[in-house]
């Protein structure tokens, strides 16, 4: 009966532990998420800047040229920091689902190490009168 109390201790401390690096997971996870969420926003910065510098004037064709490489790229990376955020939304909900599932998991491994505990009080009392 003691193995088992045991047993059932150290799952429920396994879980903690599983719980506090998903929750460590989880918050490097929204530091990307915030780090990706400002970058998208310089990047809108940028492009907003630049189409209100442009003037009515004359415009050569180097400057077009160069304005429409410069918008192709940050669109290009405006676009693949906007994947990487969904992705790591999606990383973080799986992430929260297992936080989810760990505490449950100890929760039920607590629950029984007090099961067996009462349990083998009980019978260790029963022994003795």
């Amino acid at each position: 009966m003691k193995k088992k109390i045991k047993r059932f201790e150290r799952l429920a401390t396994i879980r903690k532990k599983d719980v506090s690096k998903e929750i460590n997971n989880s918050n490097l996870v929204q530091n990307e998420i915030t780090k990706n969420e400002g970058l998208i926003d310089q990047i809108n910065t940028i492009m907003e800047s630049t189409e209100n510098n442009a003037s009515n004037k004359i415009i050569n064709s180097g400057y077009f040229k160069n304005n429409a490489q410069l918008f192709a790229t940050l669109q290009s990376q405006k676009n693949i920091a906007s994947n990487r955020n969904q992705y790591l939304r999606t990383e973080k909900e799986t992430i929260r689902k297992k936080i989810i599932q760990n505490n449950f998991k100890k929760i039920k491994a607590e629950e029984k190490a007090r099961d067996y505990k009462r349990n083998y009080i009980s019978e260790f009392e029963n022994k003795n009168y």
